[in-house]
């Protein structure tokens, strides 16, 4: 019985360590295409978020540059200039600021598959 009771109290722990990677909500999504290409996303909504991470799938991508621009007209330019394999996400870059409304992201990036298929690039806010 209290072997039982431990194991629960471990489980239940692990499960609210994890709680705040589930804060992370999707604000958008684009599909890149094999070769170098300039995207700008629209944040749909008004919602202030303290950072933002941006994730790959399906394919690698390599990014050049990511340009978010604020509602109130500011605007900050993060350079990552790094190659994003599938299934990873670039670093947690902070909203200058603090607490910011994105309007919209612009990428410049390129899938760099060999073969024509496209790369699934997701953007997460909190």
């Amino acid at each position: 019985m209290r072997i039982k009771l431990l194991i629960g109290a471990a489980v239940a722990s692990a499960f609210a360590a994890a709680g705040p990677a589930v804060a992370w909500d999707r604000i958008g999504q684009r599909n890149v295409q094999d070769r170098a290409e300039t995207d700008t996303m629209i944040i749909e909504g008004r919602r202030k978020y303290d950072r933002i991470k941006v994730c790959v799938y399906r394919q690698p991508v390599h990014f050049i540059d990511v340009d978010i621009a604020f509602r109130n007209g500011g605007r900050q330019d993060v350079s990552v200039a790094a190659r994003i394999n599938p299934g990873d996400c670039t670093r947690v870059i902070d909203l200058e600021g603090g607490q910011r409304d994105i309007q919209s992201i612009t990428f410049r990036y390129e899938e760099t598959s060999r073969k024509r298929r496209t790369a699934t690039v997701r953007v997460f806010a909190e």
